[in-house]
């Protein structure tokens, strides 16, 4: 009779001194994700705390800007670095420390990892058991590290906006500039796109898009601003005028926008961000397509604008 029992003891014993070998003393989970986006944008969602609730698929708690929640787990932010981010797990009867870092693979490339660590319990049934919780509790980084993934890929998400990348079409320009004191005024751009439509009416040429323009602040004060209508053909200018030639089928990067000044002034801040994230040259001034006529509509949030910028 002892033996049966000895046997059973023996293989109990066995198990248990099994489990300390298969799991260890520290119970880890670790998530990796490769995203097509920059490290300068990866840092600025990833290792910051704010931004977090733009991305995060869960909740964040409103009386807690550093708690969140995903299905019955809790994230809470606690200490970050340029390059990572800590926070601690719970659900339930577990705790786990985890850090968030971020790492450039490639041109435009990041692989964001999410390592997660818990020290076992002693007990042989609880090891067994937390074990298997923080593997669930994986299952569940997963998805918010694709959800982070699919945010940080959608441009209008990081810039507020799309960007794409098109060809120059209308390289000829007919162009003027002039300096002002204040930012120019309406009345003002549609003089100078008045005159150049009369220059190119007087050559038999054809004005081909829409208005264009840039405006540059001066270091010494007020603006310097340039006025330019693409046309189909080369003309010789008139007064107070010149021709400028891009480069036929050069690469721009556009974007469009609806909206007045601020949103105009806003989205070449943003094409200048997209530029620099994504380590793009520009061998000429970025200018603005007027596509609304801005005289004939007075409600600035209706003007639409195509902003541009020459890139390699």
């Amino acid at each position: 009779m002892k033996k049966p029992v000895l046997l059973i003891f023996g293989i109990l014993l066995l198990a248990f001194i099994s489990i300390y070998f298969i799991i260890p003393q520290k119970i880890q989970a670790t998530r990796v994700v490769e995203i097509d986006a920059t490290d300068i944008n990866i840092s600025k969602f990833l290792v910051n705390k704010m931004p977090w609730a733009k991305w995060w698929p869960g909740k964040q708690v409103a009386t807690d800007s550093s708690l969140y929640t995903y299905k019955n787990i809790s994230f809470t932010l606690q200490e970050n670095t340029n390059s990572e981010m800590h926070a601690l797990i719970r659900q339930d009867d577990i705790e786990l420390k985890s850090i968030l870092t971020y790492a450039t693979t490639g041109e435009g490339m990041c692989e964001v990892t999410w390592f997660a660590e818990k020290q076992s319990s002693l007990n042989p049934f609880e090891r067994v058991a937390e074990y298997f919780k923080i593997k669930r509790i994986a299952q569940d980084l997963d998805v918010v590290l694709a959800d982070f993934k699919k945010f940080m890929q959608a441009d209008v998400n990081v810039y507020g906006m799309n960007f794409t990348i098109t060809k120059i079409q209308h390289p000829i320009v007919l162009a003027t500039t002039l300096n002002t004191n204040d930012y120019p005024p309406t009345e003002l751009i549609y003089s100078k796109v008045a005159e150049l439509r009369k220059q190119i009416r007087a050559k038999n040429a054809m004005a081909v898009d829409s208005p264009m323009m840039n405006v540059h602040a001066v270091e010494t004060g007020g603006y310097m601003v340039t006025v330019a209508v693409p046309i189909n053909t080369i003309i010789e200018p008139g007064k107070n005028a010149m021709i400028n030639k891009l480069v036929k089928n050069a690469n721009a990067l556009e974007t469009q926008v609806k909206g007045g000044k601020n949103t105009i002034l806003n989205a070449f801040t943003q094409l200048k961000n997209y530029q620099k994230a994504h380590r793009l040259i520009s061998p000429a001034m970025p200018f603005e397509s007027l596509v609304t006529n801005r005289l004939a509509e007075k409600d600035t949030a209706k003007w639409v604008t195509k902003i541009y910028c020459p890139v390699f």
